[in-house]
Parts: structure tokens; C-alpha cells; sequence
């Protein structure tokens, strides 16, 4: 007979032990055991002021601070690699991107979003995983919404005499480069490769129904302030300038952000400085 195997009870609590799955958090400042009853949670909630982002709308029943900056970065991610995984509320998470190639295609895009009025933001793009200089997005919550609300911004880029030109960039098989419509985050499919794999398992739900049963995060939808969307412009046409797109002068007046310096290449140059008297 096969020997039964024994109930471990070490075992047992490694398997539920939200407080060390998740100490960076409480190693954090902000973050905190509630009292009454000891969930994890923010004492002082605050608005993000290093985003490159503009958030136009916020997608109602979104959880991105809790799925993706908690579930997948500070658990999944430090899994074995055979065992991570993406968590099962952003497998449903579809997005229209839109990759503008200019500032000025990326300001015609943030006044698209605001009259199309759909859950959405834009921006510039810092991650190093991501190729492009300029961002835009446009959320859903299933495949056919995702199709759906991309034959809308198409026809909407269409109509827009500076983003119908990335309408015209496609592949081999004539689908459109420049607006795609994708499932969940980049950074997923690097950990976790292809989304058409992906699946959700029972160890994936006992990890997740953990973090659900144990971290508060309230649903908070903390909007952006008129300052902050200022900010974050300003640091959109740095971006621009510091990465040789030239429609920033759109934005300067024609003046550069910063004085041209002095060549001494040219013809007229090289013979001037040749006729410099010797000291």
C-alpha cells in the first residue's frame, strides 16, 4: 500500500503567508496592517507624480496598482519560471494602441481620446522593453470590445489629417502597424510569453483569492490635477526635443529649448579660426 503522506503544517502556513509573500510592501513607505483587521493597505494614498501619462479616462473595475504592480512584480515575477503567470483579471484586460511617431501625431492624439471620450491615456514611452518614442491606449474588457473599439478610433485617426499618415503603415499582410489591438501588458508576455498561451491554474487562483482576501486598495481612482497634466506636457516636449523629434518647436514658439553650440567644420568656420593670432 502506498504510504499516506503526512499533513504539513509548516507547509500549510508558507502556503498563506501573505505578510513575507508581500514584506517589500510593508517595507514600504505608505503601506500598512489595518488595524481592525490586519489587512494590507495604504495609509495615505497619493497621486503618481513621475508618470509620462495622461490619463483621459479611467477604466471602471480596473485594478492595475493591485493585478499588475502587486500580483504579477512583487509575487508572480519572483516565482520559478515554470510556475508565473499573469493574473487572471488582466487576461481579460484587450487595448487598442496607437504609436504615434511625433509629438505633434501625440498631442492630436491626447485631443482624439478626450472627444472619443473611452477609457484611455497617453503618453511618452520610457520602458526600456518597448520600442518607440510615444504611447497611446485604449482599454477594454473583453476581445470584441478590444475590435470594436478599434474600427472607432480608426475611422476617428482617419478624419485626423496629422495620425491617418500611421493608418498607412502595415505588414506583410496589410493589418496596420501603427494601431493594433493587443492583450494585457508587454511586460506579461515577456515573463510569461505569448497571450494566446496563456491560462489561469488553481495554484494561480490561491495565490490571487490570498492577495484579494488580504490587501486593500479600495478601488481609489485618483484623478490628475490640472498642475500635474502641465507638468507632464512640459516633460512631453523635453522628450521630444532630447530625442531629435523636431515638431517640438510646434510647441516653443520655433525657439530650441536650448542654445545651438558653436561648429567650426564648415568652410567660413575653419578659415576664421585659422586667422586667430597665435598667443
Amino acid at each position: 500500500m502506498k504510504k499516506e503522506e503526512q499533513y504539513s503544517f509548516y507547509d500549510h502556513l508558507r502556503a498563506n503567508d501573505v505578510i513575507g509573500t508581500l514584506q517589500v510592501l510593508l517595507d514600504r513607505a505608505g503601506w500598512n496592517l489595518r488595524t481592525e483587521d490586519g489587512k494590507l493597505f495604504v495609509r495615505h494614498p497619493a497621486i503618481a507624480v513621475d508618470t509620462p501619462w495622461i490619463h483621459v479616462r479611467t477604466a471602471p473595475g480596473f485594478d492595475c496598482g493591485l493585478w499588475h504592480q502587486i500580483t504579477f512584480n512583487f509575487i508572480s515575477s519572483n516565482l520559478p519560471e515554470r510556475e508565473r503567470f499573469v493574473p487572471r483579471h488582466c487576461q481579460c484586460c484587450w487595448k487598442v494602441v496607437v504609436k504615434p511617431r511625433t509629438l505633434q501625431q501625440l498631442f492630436n492624439l491626447l485631443e482624439l481620446e478626450k472627444a472619443l471620450d473611452r477609457p484611455s491615456k497617453c503618453g511618452i514611452e520610457l520602458r526600456d522593453s518597448v520600442p518607440g518614442l510615444y504611447g497611446g491606449y485604449f482599454y477594454n474588457k473583453t476581445k470584441e470590445a478590444g475590435l470594436e473599439c478599434y474600427e472607432v478610433v480608426k475611422v476617428a485617426m482617419l478624419e485626423n489629417e496629422f495620425l491617418s499618415p500611421l493608418l498607412d503603415e502595415v505588414d506583410d499582410e496589410g493589418r496596420t502597424t501603427r494601431l493594433i489591438l493587443k492583450r494585457a501588458c508587454t511586460e506579461f508576455e515577456h515573463v510569461c510569453g505569448p497571450s494566446d498561451k496563456w491560462v489561469v491554474t488553481p495554484e494561480q487562483n490561491a495565490i490571487e483569492d490570498l492577495v484579494d482576501r488580504w490587501v486593500v486598495t479600495d478601488g481609489l481612482e485618483l484623478g490628475q490635477p490640472e498642475n500635474l497634466v502641465w507638468n507632464i506636457k512640459k516633460r512631453w516636449i523635453e522628450w521630444a526635443w532630447k530625442n531629435g523629434d523636431p515638431t517640438y518647436l510646434r510647441y516653443t514658439g520655433g525657439k530650441p529649448l536650448y542654445p545651438n553650440y558653436v561648429t567650426y567644420h564648415q568652410p567660413k568656420e575653419t578659415k576664421e579660426i585659422e586667422n586667430v593670432p597665435e598667443i
